[in-house]
Order: C-alpha cells, then sequence, then structure tokens
C-alpha cells in the first residue's frame, strides 16, 4: 500500500505514534547470539512413528509469550492502524504517562474529540504543564477548527521548551501552510540539529527551501526523505519539481517515472511528466502515451485534453484535435485559447461562418492581436458578407497603431486597389513572424480578387511559424 498526502493532523499524528510508541519501550530485549542461524526444530508427531511402542509423557508447547504493550504499539505505528492501537490501550489495564498522552492523541485521530479533550483535560491536572499534553491540546484545538487556540498553545510549548519536537513541527507546518516560508524553514531545520531523521521535517523543510528558492538544498533534504520512505511517490513529485527549478529536466522526467512506478492510477503524475517531455524535450511521442493513459483514468481532465488537442493540431491530425478543443470548451467555456486553433479548423473544412464566430471569439478574449479581427473579416468576405466585414475592419482599424503594416493591412482590406504599397510594406518589416503572417492575408486579397497566380505566390512566402496563418496558406495552397 502505497502512501499519499496526509491532512496535517494525520501528519502530526503519524509523527507522534512514532515518537511516544518508541519512547514506551524501556529497555530492547535481544535475541540470543545464535537465534540468527539455529532453525528452529520441528516436533515429530506421535502419529508418524512407525510401531512406536513406548507411550512418552506429553511435553507441553511453551506458552507464546505475550507482547508488550509497546511492543503490539510499535507495529500499530501508523495513521492506517489508528483504530487497532486505541483499542488495544482503552483495553490495557494500566499504562504508562506515555501510552496516556498516545491514547488521547488516537483519539484525536479517531475523531474522539470530547473523549480526548476529557482524557486530556485529567492528564494536564495530574502533570500540570507537561509539554506533550499540551501539544496533544494543541493537535485537539486544529482538529476543532481553533487555529488561534492552537497557535497559543504551540507557543507556550516553544516558550518553555524551545526545542519541542512536536510543537515546532505543527508551527513549521501551520507557517508552511500560510505561506511563511522562512519561519517555517527556521522550524523544520531546529528540528533536523536534534533529531536529523525526522521525516516530517524533511520533507516539510524541503518544501519551505523551494519556495525560498534554495533548490539544492530542497533537493539533499528530499534525499534524506526518499532514503527513509523509498516508496513515497510525492517525495519524487517534489524532488523533480526542485529538478525543474535547476534545469536538470532528465532528472525530473526519471522522478516523475518513479512516482508513476509507485502510484500508476494517479493522473497529475502522467500529466507532470508529459509537460516536462513537451516543454523541455518535445518529445510529443512520450508525452500523448503518458496522456492516453492518463486518458484512460480520468477522461474529463481538462489539462490533459488542452495538451492532447495541442499535440493532434502540431500532427496536423485536425479532426480529432478538434474534437478535443471541443471538449475542452464544453468543460470551461471561458477557456479562450481554443477559439483560435478551433477557427482554424473550421475555416480548413470550409465553415466559413463556423471560423468567423470563432475568431470573433477569439480576438474578443484577447484583444492584443488585430489579426484575429482581420481573420474574421476575411472569413465574412468568404461567406459572401462584405458588409459586416467592412463594419469589423472599421472598427477595428480605430486601435491599430497608424503607420504599422497591420494598419496599412486592414487599410487595403477597406480598399484593395494596387498592391504595391502594402507588398513594400510587408518586405521592410523586421519582424520575421509578423511579416510571414502578412503575405497570409496579401495572399488572400488577392484570392478574392481572382488573382489566383497572384495569390499562391504570397503564400509560398508564408514561413513555418506557430501562427495559424502558417497552416492557412499550406491549406490555400492546396485547395483552390
Amino acid at each position: 500500500m502505497f502512501k499519499s498526502r496526509v491532512r496535517m493532523t494525520g501528519a502530526f499524528l503519524l509523527a507522534l505514534v512514532f515518537i511516544v510508541s518508541c519512547s514506551c519501550v524501556s529497555t530492547p530485549r535481544e535475541k540470543p547470539a545464535d537465534a540468527a542461524v539455529e532453525k528452529p526444530v520441528e516436533r515429530e508427531s506421535a502419529v508418524e512413528k512407525p510401531e512406536e511402542t513406548v507411550i512418552e509423557t506429553p511435553v507441553p508447547e511453551e506458552p507464546e509469550e505475550e507482547k508488550s504493550i509497546a511492543e503490539s504499539l510499535d507495529e500499530l505505528s501508523s495513521v492506517d492502524n489508528s483504530a487497532e492501537a486505541l483499542a488495544l490501550l482503552e483495553e490495557a489495564e494500566e499504562l504508562s504517562l506515555e501510552e496516556q498522552i498516545l491514547r488521547a492523541a488516537l483519539m484525536i485521530s479517531e475523531g474522539q474529540y470530547e473523549k480526548a479533550e476529557s482524557e486530556l483535560d485529567q492528564l494536564l491536572s495530574d502533570n500540570p504543564g507537561h509539554p506533550d499534553v499540551l501539544y496533544n491540546q494543541a493537535l485537539l484545538e486544529h482538529a476543532l477548527g481553533n487555529s488561534s487556540q492552537r497557535d497559543r498553545i504551540v507557543a507556550d510549548i516553544l516558550k518553555a521548551n524551545s526545542d519541542h519536537e512536536g510543537a515546532l513541527l505543527m508551527k513549521g507546518t501551520v507557517d508552511l501552510a500560510a505561506k511563511r516560508y522562512a519561519q517555517a524553514n527556521e522550524s523544520f531545520l531546529t528540528i533536523l540539529k536534534e533529531n536529523p531523521d525526522n521525516f516530517m521535517a524533511l520533507s516539510g523543510g524541503a518544501t519551505a527551501q523551494m519556495n525560498l528558492d534554495r533548490l539544492e538544498s530542497a533537493v539533499k533534504l528530499l534525499d534524506r526523505a526518499i532514503d527513509q520512505e523509498p516508496e513515497f511517490a510525492y517525495l519524487y513529485v517534489d524532488r523533480a519539481r526542485a529538478w525543474k527549478g535547476l534545469k536538470n529536466y532528465g532528472n525530473a522526467e526519471e522522478d516523475y517515472g518513479r512516482a508513476i512506478e509507485l502510484e500508476p492510477d494517479v493522473e497529475w503524475h502522467y500529466l507532470d511528466r508529459s509537460r516536462v517531455r513537451i516543454q523541455y524535450f518535445y518529445d510529443l511521442e512520450g508525452a500523448m502515451k503518458d496522456l492516453r493513459t492518463l486518458e484512460s483514468i480520468n477522461p474529463d481532465n481538462l489539462f490533459a485534453n488542452i495538451y492532447m488537442a495541442g499535440i493532434l493540431d502540431e500532427w496536423k491530425q485536425y479532426d480529432e484535435a478538434e474534437e478535443y478543443y471541443e471538449k475542452v470548451i464544453a468543460a470551461r467555456p471561458d477557456y479562450g485559447y481554443a477559439f483560435e486553433p478551433l477557427a482554424k479548423i473550421a475555416y480548413m473544412q470550409g465553415d466559413f461562418s463556423a471560423a468567423r464566430n470563432y475568431f470573433l471569439q477569439a480576438y474578443q478574449f484577447d484583444d492584443r492581436d488585430p489579426l484575429l479581427a482581420l481573420a474574421a473579416a476575411l472569413c465574412m468576405e468568404k461567406s459572401g458578407d462584405r458588409r459586416s466585414a467592412e463594419s469589423l475592419l472599421k472598427e477595428v482599424a480605430r486601435k491599430v497603431t497608424r503607420d504599422t503594416v497591420e494598419y496599412e493591412m486592414f487599410r487595403y482590406y477597406l480598399q484593395p486597389g494596387s498592391n504595391f504599397f502594402i507588398t513594400d510594406k510587408i518586405k521592410k518589416e523586421k519582424n520575421e513572424d509578423l511579416r510571414s503572417r502578412m503575405y497570409f492575408y496579401l495572399g488572400a486579397r488577392d484570392d478574392l480578387k481572382g488573382l489566383r497566380k497572384t495569390a499562391l505566390a504570397s503564400y509560398e512566402m508564408v514561413e513555418e511559424t506557430d501562427f495559424f496563418e502558417s497552416d492557412l496558406a499550406d491549406w490555400e495552397r492546396n485547395n483552390p
């Protein structure tokens, strides 16, 4: 069974169970020196002895030695077994102080808050100011949602005992959740000075240091945490994040892979690795493999559908890409980044009415690119609606900076006379991507005028870029 991220209360209790259960053992029981090498002698059954006539006095089997409470608790020292541990303590006739404290902690873990409060009040009455009893009171206040009372108790504990491990752990975790990373880091490092193997302090300290941009130190803490809990998947996820910050993308990919091995049914691990493969290695095949697996787990994962749509678009598998873009829009109608590729696909399907609508939605979503409006106007003209195209062009042209190539193209579309001036303007444009995009609109305007050969010459000037006009120019060249 693999661990997942635990709630804060569970994390505190997990730490406490291990601390207290270990403290319950007074003297460790040593095995005989030869116990490791001798095999137990098997008794022969009286029935199996052939022709046996001598009646032997039966030798009673030695009774199994009863386990102490401490030994039994040690076997149950995990959040998963807290109910069994609590039952064991409640059945015991006599408990040490440490075991009573543990019983109260387990009551909190099991949601038995009234019983825990009664238990802790009695313990505090019998042991005034005992730091571990106070710590459990802080746990109870946290479970009840009384954060101010919790923090007051923790502060009192640390005032009297500045290195109390449980109180430091709680303060660090609370500070971490509140994004007070420097304070959290200080608490976790204080714990690690006295107890360098405290798992919660190692993982919490690593998170704090990542957010303080101390990535190399964070990796070292995570290395130590992984040595303790090599099957805790989220340690690898956290370390992968640190590796990405250090630009060590290969190690990041490997750590996400390890998380996938440990938790093959967790969709987010596949998404994380696919992002690394797309962004840093341009490994679209590997990314798509991850995304397909993710899809089998949760077909409605929005981010996976976005990435799959983009990859399929890149591979020019437009029909399938369209299905995923539409899925994205159905789930998130305000996801404006899908409008532009949907407009492009509709254009290449010859559905200029749908393309016009999508281009307009894309422009309304982000009006910093006036060419989206120009594309919508082009679709209007292709649909035979010249009047609407002119109205849109006039409206948007007022927002475009004068004497730019975009502004001159708007003017050319409104007054499509000689193309000498606009052609010269495009040739002089220094922005290569913008110059390439302009050649598409120049060719499309010539196509509308019936100048197919001139249009094809302009389409040939459109470079392969990440802008939608590149795909549209390619489509226009092959679809007269």
